[in-house]
């Protein structure tokens, strides 16, 4: 994700991402966000759910129960979104997230699909056939669809 995008996130949730100034041994969140730019939207609103989750929930943001992004990330073309202090609240949204991000292109942020370029990903037609033409002519690797909705 652009410093941009992670910054805009960094400001407007900073307890949910203050391992951004952690070690990377204590948090991964100082490495930033680790996928594209076509998921901030879903990152931004999983965000504010988390945060009103925790509200509701009872939970104080200035302690240390309030929950704690450690890693956000891609990893077989979905969202990993790994968090100390969830409640079952919470981890239902991670999921739900996590899910949407299948069906979510993680350039553009338009519907996309799982393919398999140069590493799993999900991504629209147009940078499917983008990063297939890398893959295939720049680096030689066989490419496949995983799915197609």
């Amino acid at each position: 994700m652009t410093p941009e995008k992670t910054q805009k996130l960094f400001d407007a949730f900073p307890r949910l991402y203050r391992g951004r100034a952690k070690s990377v041994q204590e948090s991964m969140m100082s490495c930033g966000f680790e996928c594209g730019d076509g998921w901030f939207d879903l990152i931004w609103t999983l965000s504010q759910k988390i945060e009103d989750a925790a509200r509701q929930a009872g939970l104080e943001p200035q302690s240390n129960t309030w929950p704690e992004a450690i890693q956000v990330k891609q990893k077989m073309g979905t969202l990993r979104f790994y968090l100390d202090n969830p409640t079952e609240t919470i981890t239902a949204l991670i999921r739900k997230a996590e899910e949407d991000s299948a069906k979510t292109c993680e350039t553009c942020g338009n519907p996309g699909s799982t393919v398999r370029c140069s590493r799993v990903k999900t991504l629209c037609d147009k940078h499917e056939k983008e990063n297939l033409l890398e893959a295939s002519v720049v680096r030689k690797t066989p490419v496949w669809r995983w799915k197609k909705d």
